[in-house]
């Protein structure tokens, strides 16, 4: 009796636990529900570096596997002329939001911090967007994204830490909760 007086209490326990875990995340989803609303610019992580001689804010894309750049942000950079044209033989890619593929571009050189990246990207046609890194390049400069701290670190010996771009508005909003 007294074995089965345990088990009534330890399991009466881990149902305590769950039911605390469950009303925690019930509280987080409604604080996101009931939060101000942001806007899909507001949630990306940016970061500065440079392209072509030219200041370019890049975004941190963990979900997807490849670099995009859009065709007006290699337009602008004055690097149209470099890129070939897209044959869609052999490898599938896919792209967020539909986004059509026209091309691709090798060896284009960015400096984030005092590290110089040369990467390819492929070329959307999407005037919206300017340039993602993808997970692959995230992934070989060994990436650190510090959400803590508002940081990029690249590297794991010699890290480079690159702030992040934050607009006002989320600035704000992360300075009031502190």
């Amino acid at each position: 009796m007294e074995t089965n007086m345990s088990r009534l209490r330890h399991n009466r326990g881990s149902c305590s636990q769950k039911n605390e875990l469950s009303l925690q995340t019930n509280k987080l989803n409604q604080m996101k529900l009931d939060g101000p609303k942001k806007t899909e610019q507001e949630d990306l992580i940016l970061v500065c570096c440079q392209c072509a001689g030219k200041e370019l804010q890049v975004v941190v894309d963990t979900g997807c596997q490849s670099n995009i750049i859009s065709s007006a942000c290699l337009e602008r950079l004055g690097l149209k002329e470099h890129m070939k044209p897209f044959k869609p033989e052999g490898e599938k890619i896919s792209l967020p939001h539909s986004m059509k593929v026209i091309g691709h571009i090798e060896h284009l050189v960015l400096t984030m911090g005092t590290i110089h990246v040369d990467c390819s990207a492929i070329v959307a046609e999407d005037n919206d967007k300017n340039f993602s890194l993808g997970l692959q390049t995230l992934k070989s400069l060994k990436c650190v994204i510090n959400l803590e701290k508002y940081h990029l670190i690249l590297g794991k010996t010699d890290r480079v830490e690159i702030p992040f771009v934050i607009n006002a508005s989320a600035h704000e909003d992360n300075t009031s909760e502190a």
